[in-house]
């Protein structure tokens, strides 16, 4: 994430800048999480936030053969 500033001039500043960690406080599942007694749990993953999965690439449910 990065933070601009203009001036009454039009001069633009680079104010701020985070990379990796840094913008915890904008994701609302960390601070819920950084709570619990295991944290995070991001030891071993092969990247922060490695367990985060979109919806709709999660490996398909294992089929019972019931409806």
């Amino acid at each position: 994430m990065s933070i601009f500033a203009k001036d009454e001039a039009g001069e633009v500043y680079h104010t701020y800048s985070s990379y990796a960690r840094g913008l915890e406080h904008l994701l609302g599942a960390y601070g819920v999480l950084d709570l619990t007694p295991k944290g995070r749990n991001e030891d071993g993953l092969s990247f922060t936030m490695a367990w985060v999965r979109h919806h709709d690439r999660y490996a398909a449910p294992a089929r019972t053969g019931t409806r």
